[in-house]
């Protein structure tokens, strides 16, 4: 092969790789990085007439899985809300943790009774919404700090 052949390959080999796209970050990262949760649960009339009440924590989103912890995990009280944010910014989230006072639960159970359910979410850039699926009403709003 003549050295001209030679040098029109590699000019061509090194447009094609110019002509190809950047590698993008993880989909997933697009939503890293420290937020605040905000928790409002009105007070519910049916059932057991809990009490409403509102409570906020931090959470961190770290290859697009939210985790975030109020509490300590062996008190009543606690609460840990874990989950992966979609590419699209729609998640199922699982919210776990430990009843504190009776009369802000349904049914009042004894303090530091445990309780999970879920919260299916819509996350954008700076802002997420979300509600809670089962037992009572509660809304959730997510905020990038």
């Amino acid at each position: 092969m003549s050295h001209r052949c030679l040098a029109l390959v590699a000019c061509a080999v090194s447009s094609l790789a110019l002509a190809q796209p950047a590698p993008q970050a993880s989909t997933g990262a697009r939503f890293d990085g420290p937020w605040q949760v905000t928790i409002a649960c009105p007070h519910n009339t049916e059932k057991s007439a809990a009490r409403g009440y509102r409570r906020q924590f931090d959470a961190t989103v770290k290859e697009g899985v939210l985790s975030g912890e109020s509490g300590d995990a062996k008190s009543p009280g606690w609460l840990r809300i874990d989950g992966r944010i979609g590419a699209d910014g729609n998640a199922l989230l699982d919210a776990r943790g430990r009843t504190g006072n009776p009369d802000y639960a349904v049914e009042h159970p004894p303090p530091s009774s445990p309780y999970s359910y879920r919260i299916e979410a819509h996350f954008d850039d700076r802002h997420g919404t979300g509600k809670r699926l089962e037992q009572r009403v509660c809304n959730f709003d997510f905020d990038r700090k």
